[in-house]
């Protein structure tokens, strides 16, 4: 594993350096040798407790470089290295408990040994847990835009480090001056890390701020929350593209003509970049964020090697039209994340079910969502059907969406075993004496969020036909009855677009839309 974090960080290293100017600029820079470091790294930063920090960056041509962490005058970690004939170096760091109050000290000099050219330092940084939360318009959704908000304080012990974009892609064309910025990966604006401030908060995703708020709230550890979520985005954009070539090279050819990508994002592309999608050739190459891969290099890669606990994900809404291409799609996104920040096959990925909406896709949409969750190790889907609205696409209610996906990451992030990661997912159902027993985990005080009884399950001998099922609660399964089906086959649960599905555990989560066959 240190082998393999050791290629990585050389070849971000060097994927960093052939970055355009505009994207290496957002990053700390000192002198004009080009001492810099990823983006990510600015005063008031948070930085991965209990894990090896891997710091990457550039340099002069074999310049001495020293890394120093330190608390005062107390050096608490520090390492050296040389960088290699293009400037590229990297250094790992001991891993650190929580803390405030560090400096972070990056020199480089001409030769080992010699005084520092030049230094870069970052006051203010902290040691906790670092998140990314990522995603469409439901993730960057603004604290201030929610029905829940509440009043935020300020948090010392919450950093923020938003990424918001320069360029809203809303259904007007582009001017000279953003196609140019945004051919050129220009397209996030310049940010820092920031303490959380009422200001800051009501700016920043509200889904993520409820979030952070309660890991930092259960850990009482420093919290720093990564946003870069784009409204619209497909998950295709958020893909390497070299990984696309390898997996999915035909999403790749000619992609406002492509029938994978959803024609809503191909629409607004070619209307931002003031072009007809039925005229446009394969030597076009005016870019937009909504093309396969572009996200990937604009947003995640000029983080470098920054070390993260893992990610949230709201998205999905801008693929629910290609279930079998998400299906393709998604695992590549959570492989190619891990192998980015190094933690390949394990890092937590938890994301957001589509919620309730009367879109016809979506039941089917969720439930493929469902079956991801359960075939992806170290993921994890927050239920949101119960807080949907049937003709807005951002639901206003974003509270329990950040406490679910919270509640996740505390139970399989952090291992805290008594906090009920979210609500009752289905196990099997049964066939006995004439009656279907439906069994879930996660199930302890199975009941209904109205004191009635269960709806919206539905049973079928035949898929196609579906009769509604009487529903009763007994031991914390689900026992159904239709007698006008002869011999129950299939199953289902909250299979209507915008539902009203009523189950819940004891805790209040609610159970997940599912299509099961009967045993």
């Amino acid at each position: 594993m240190r082998t393999y974090r050791f290629i990585l960080c050389a070849l971000l290293s060097l994927a960093f350096s052939a970055l355009p100017l505009a994207v290496q600029s957002a990053g700390a820079t000192a002198g004009d040798d080009g001492l810099r470091l990823p983006a990510a790294y600015t005063d008031h930063m948070v930085l991965q407790r209990r894990t090896p920090l891997h710091i990457a960056g550039q340099a002069g041509a074999r310049c001495s470089v020293r890394v120093r962490l330190m608390r005062g005058g107390k050096v608490l970690a520090r390492a050296a290295t040389t960088a290699d004939s293009r400037g590229a170096w990297s250094v790992t760091l001991r891993a650190q408990e929580a803390a405030q109050g560090l400096t972070l000290c990056v020199e480089s000099a001409a030769a080992k040994g010699a005084p520092a050219d030049h230094v870069l330092t970052f006051t203010d940084v902290a040691v906790g847990e670092v998140w990314l939360c990522s995603g469409q318009s439901n993730m960057a959704f603004r604290l201030e835009q929610s029905a829940d908000a509440g009043t935020p304080e300020a948090d010392s012990l919450l950093r923020l480090f938003d990424m918001k974009e320069l360029w809203l892609t809303n259904a007007f064309t582009w001017s000279a001056t953003a196609l140019d910025s945004v051919n050129h990966l220009h397209y996030f604006r310049p940010t820092c890390w920031q303490r959380a401030t009422p200001q800051r908060a009501r700016r920043f995703s509200a889904v993520a701020w409820h979030f952070g708020r309660l890991l930092r709230d259960s850990l009482d550890v420093p919290v720093g929350l990564i946003c870069n979520a784009v409204g619209g985005s497909p998950t295709e954009s958020w893909i390497p593209r070299r990984t696309l070539e390898e997996q999915m090279p035909r999403i790749l050819d000619r992609w406002l003509h492509s029938d994978i990508i959803q024609d809503w994002c191909r629409d607004r592309a070619a209307k931002n970049l003031g072009v007809r999608p039925d005229t446009v050739g394969d030597d076009h190459r005016r870019h937009h964020p909504y093309e396969p891969g572009y996200l990937f290099q604009a947003g995640i890669l000029p983080l470098g090697t920054y070390d993260i606990k893992g990610a949230i994900w709201y998205q999905g809404e801008s693929n629910a039209h290609n279930i079998e291409a998400h299906e393709r799609l998604f695992p590549l996104l959570v492989s190619s994340w891990r192998e980015h920040f190094g933690q390949p096959g394990r890092m937590p990925f938890y994301f957001v079910q589509l919620s309730s909406m009367n879109r016809p896709t979506w039941t089917w949409f969720r439930d493929s969502q469902r079956r991801l969750a359960a075939a992806i190790p170290h993921t994890g889907m927050a239920v949101t059907s119960d807080v949907g609205d049937s003709l807005d696409v951002h639901p206003r209610l974003k509270g329990p969406v950040g406490r679910r996906l919270g509640r996740l990451a505390l139970h399989g992030a952090y291992g805290m075993r008594h906090v009920v990661a979210g609500g009752p997912l289905p196990a099997r159902a049964v066939l006995r004496e004439g009656k279907v027993e439906v069994e879930f985990e996660r199930a302890q005080g199975l009941r209904t969020a109205d004191g009635r009884a269960p709806i919206t399950f539905e049973v079928a001998e035949h898929e196609g036909i579906y009769l509604p099922a009487r529903a009763t609660i007994v031991d914390n399964k689900i026992v159904l009855q239709c007698p006008g089906v002869g011999r129950p086959r299939l199953v289902r649960y909250g299979w209507q677009p915008f539902t009203r599905a009523n189950v819940v555990n004891g805790e209040g989560l609610p159970l997940t839309t599912f299509r099961l066959a009967v045993e």
